[in-house]
């Protein structure tokens, strides 16, 4: 049912039950294979829990990249950031969410498809953004994506999910 509500291919995406969105995104930070020639690189503007995947990819020693905002808090020059960032690296990382949870400001999903030319992977924080918009899987097909089924429904509270891509769960 969820995949359908993200007009998603269920023979391309799997869906993982977690206690919320966090835990979604830390499935992906513990078992990214992050490493000292690879990236993570992700908007000046997140959740915490998106922040948090810093730490994981530090300590492999990957590079840590933010992609800057502008004075409206709308990220700015992200397709040249991830360009500069691309090459023949190790694993490459961006997360960045749809709508930030601090000011409401929505990020492009084109985003994903220009990270994913220049060779990243995407965990995309669709949290605050899936109560009040439609996001098909089909149309954006991001690597990752973390959830919160409090925040689409006010109830249950401690109830989130990974959507994640076959192909790139192969790769955890």
């Amino acid at each position: 049912l969820l995949l359908a509500h993200l007009d998603a291919d269920d023979a391309e995406y799997d869906v993982a039950f977690t206690a919320n969105a966090t835990a979604a995104v830390k499935l992906v930070a513990e078992s990214y294979p992050f490493s000292s020639n690879g990236v993570y690189a992700l908007s000046a503007d997140n959740h915490n829990s998106l922040n948090g995947v810093r730490e994981y990819a530090r300590r492999a020693g990957s590079r840590v990249a933010y992609l800057p905002l502008d004075s409206e808090l709308r990220l700015t020059n992200a397709a040249a950031a991830l360009g500069e960032l691309a090459g023949p690296r190790g694993a490459r990382l961006f997360g960045y969410p749809a709508q930030s949870n601090f000011s409401g400001v929505r990020h492009p999903l084109d985003l994903i498809e220009v990270a994913q030319r220049a060779g990243f992977d995407v965990l995309l924080d669709a949290a605050a953004y899936l109560p009040t918009s439609r996001l098909s899987l089909r149309a954006w097909r991001p690597e990752f994506v973390a959830l919160s089924f409090y925040k689409l429904f006010g109830l249950p509270t401690g109830l989130g999910a990974l959507v994640a891509r076959r192909d790139a769960l192969a790769r955890l």
